[in-house]
Parts: C-alpha cells; sequence; structure tokens
C-alpha cells in the first residue's frame, strides 16, 4: 500500500508531534473499559489510521476478511509491526520471526498441533477455563458492573501454557508466583507515558534501556524471570 492511499484512510488527528495517538492508547478515561481502538472502529469504520511515534502512520484492522488474508492467505506478504525491544524481550521465536524463519519454526512446530496431539490437551482445556468461568461468575454474582476480561485471559493462557508445553503448575488465575507476575507486568500493567516513549525510543537508541529513572523503563527482571520457563 503507498503512502498516498493509506493517509486517505480515516482516523484520530494526531494528539502529539512527538508521542502521536500514543496518549491515547495508554491512558484509560472514565468511561470504563471501552479501549481507544474501538472507538475509533465505532467512528471511522474497519480500517482505521492513527499516528505512532514521531506521527508515522499505522494502520489498525478490524475487518475480519482482511485479518484472514494478513494472517493467513497472505501471511509472508505482511511484515508484523514489532519493534526490538519486544523481540529483546521475548527473543525472535514464532511469534515475531519472519520468512524462511518463521517457516523452519513453524515447521518444527506442526506436530504439536495434529489433531492427536489437540486432543490430549483438551482436559486441559476444560480444567483451566473451569477455573475462569467461576471467576467470571463471582464477579458476575458479587454484582460487578464492568469485568475486564483482559487479565483473565492472559492468566488462563499462561496456565495452560504451562500445564501443555512444560508440565509446570503456575495458577496464576487463582495464586500468584514469580513468573506469573513477571508475565502480568510485561502483558498487563498499563505502562506509563514515561516508560511508553523511552522503551520505544529504544528500538532505535539502545542505551536508553539502561537510563536509571527510578523505574523499571525496560523490565531486564522481568525478562530474566520469564527466560526461567526454558529451565523448568
Amino acid at each position: 500500500m503507498h503512502t498516498f492511499s493509506i493517509r486517505k484512510i480515516p482516523g484520530p488527528p494526531s494528539d502529539n508531534p512527538i508521542s502521536g495517538n500514543l496518549t491515547s492508547l495508554i491512558t484509560r478515561e472514565s468511561d470504563g473499559f471501552i479501549e481507544p481502538q474501538l472507538k475509533w472502529v465505532r467512528k471511522y469504520g474497519n480500517i482505521v489510521k492513527y499516528n505512532g511515534l514521531f506521527n508515522n502512520l499505522i494502520i489498525f484492522v478490524a475487518d475480519p476478511k482482511i485479518i484472514q488474508e494478513i494472517t493467513l492467505s497472505k501471511t509472508y506478504e505482511f511484515v508484523k509491526p514489532y519493534n526490538k525491544s519486544a523481540i529483546a524481550l521475548l527473543g525472535n521465536g514464532l511469534l515475531f520471526a519472519e520468512g524462511e524463519v518463521h517457516k523452519r519454526q513453524r515447521k518444527m512446530m506442526n506436530p504439536a498441533f495434529a489433531h492427536s496431539s489437540i486432543k490430549e490437551m483438551v482436559p486441559t482445556f476444560t480444567r483451566v477455563t473451569s477455573v475462569l468461568k467461576s471467576l467470571i461468575e463471582n464477579d458476575i454474582n458479587q454484582g460487578k458492573s464492568y469485568i475486564n476480561f483482559t487479565p483473565y485471559i492472559s492468566k488462563t493462557t499462561l496456565d495452560i501454557i504451562g500445564l501443555v508445553g512444560f508440565s509446570y503448575e503456575f495458577n496464576s488465575l487463582t495464586s500468584s508466583n514469580e513468573l506469573a507476575k513477571a508475565y502480568d507486568s510485561v502483558f498487563n500493567t498499563p505502562p506509563s507515558t514515561l516508560r511508553t516513549a523511552v522503551t520505544l525510543l529504544s528500538s532505535y537508541i539502545p542505551f536508553m534501556r539502561d537510563i536509571p529513572l527510578g523505574m523499571k523503563i525496560y523490565p531486564k527482571e522481568n525478562n530474566k524471570n520469564m527466560k526461567k520457563l526454558t529451565s523448568i
């Protein structure tokens, strides 16, 4: 897609010449748990243009057919929108790898997703999701008007990965441990504007990861804890 056509896509105006619309993405407003992207889709349609760092244009797609093309039909024609910080944190695995590297990793993983293998995982899926169901029902019975599913789904995913991938009980839905805390901190803790800005800039200026600003801008400790997964 050419820059000219991208600029014709509707979307919110930039909030800032440096941070673009990033502040809107990481700032929770007082109207519940409605994500900014959902508001944009409702206002502008299933394809939305917004501004990233230094007002670089970013396309947000919510059209099922286009998503299918990007993720299945023509997956190798689209570069994944992840930065160097994310790869440094999680490694160049199946989630981030491109081209021949991704094809090789996918081929190695295929046996794990064969019908017989998935069938063996079903009891684990059922057990963990039953815990999830009970927690959600408990929230409903307590009369909560808003239920944020994001941390629930993340913890459910972690518990399932631990069991089927490593035979390890995280029990992150019902308790807490070092690895579960690191996972939650990386994926679910809303970052401050400063932390987000420095993390994004560190993709271009690596030494910024080590700037001592009194907070974990670049979560090295979480990285170390999560790598323990490989030694379980």
